[in-house]
């Protein structure tokens, strides 16, 4: 897999709310008051989200290797469509229980085989594991970096004092043909 780490940086506010959109979506459908992000140049971020955040591949691994531990997944919401299923989640290590990333992300359900797509339409595991698990190939297109001062709601799933300035990213996954797999925002506690 090729490692773009650093995406060519959204040159309008439309186009950074594009990738943002399963967050910014669930916000509004939730009647939450809108986050404030700030893009974020690769260098400008700190040492630990910036080797958590800038690589192209999957999350999951990235986060087992630095928590040393498995990751599960707990499932906050869920809605789908016939070709479309998005979640609001959180990412914890097994090993302790720590919250380790809040995110959403909304996936094509139509390119995947039918036992990968069941197994993710179950909610248990991260898409990154089961992705590896199942052997499907995919490429993983980082398209922005941003900061992000939490509100009440990922405050109380990230377990992160009020207020606190925390690091995130838009990611685009596409199969090798081009189509897209999923839009994932992933957002990181303060203390990784």
């Amino acid at each position: 897999m090729p490692a773009p780490a650093t995406p060519e940086m959204p040159q309008t506010a439309k186009e950074a709310n594009a990738f943002l959109a399963p967050l910014i979506r669930f916000y509004e459908q939730e009647r939450l008051a809108p986050l404030k992000f700030e893009l974020q140049e690769v260098e400008s971020l700190p040492e630990t989200p910036r080797h958590l955040l800038c690589h192209a591949r999957d999350m999951t691994t990235r986060l087992e290797r630095h928590h040393q531990s498995p990751i599960g997944l707990k499932a906050l919401y869920v809605s789908q469509t016939p070709d479309s299923y998005f979640r609001e989640v959180l990412l914890f290590a097994e090993k302790t229980g720590k919250p380790v990333e809040y995110g959403a992300i909304e996936i094509n359900t139509e390119v995947f085989p039918e036992k990968l797509r069941s197994d993710i339409l179950q909610g248990q595991k991260p898409l990154g594991g089961l992705l590896l698990e199942h052997k499907f190939d995919f490429i993983s297109n980082p398209q922005t970096y941003f900061r992000v001062e939490s509100d009440d709601h990922i405050q109380n799933h990230l377990q992160v004092p009020s207020p606190s300035k925390l690091y995130g990213r838009a990611n685009i996954l596409t199969t090798s043909s081009g189509d897209t797999i999923a839009n994932i925002v992933e957002i990181l506690p303060e203390s990784t």
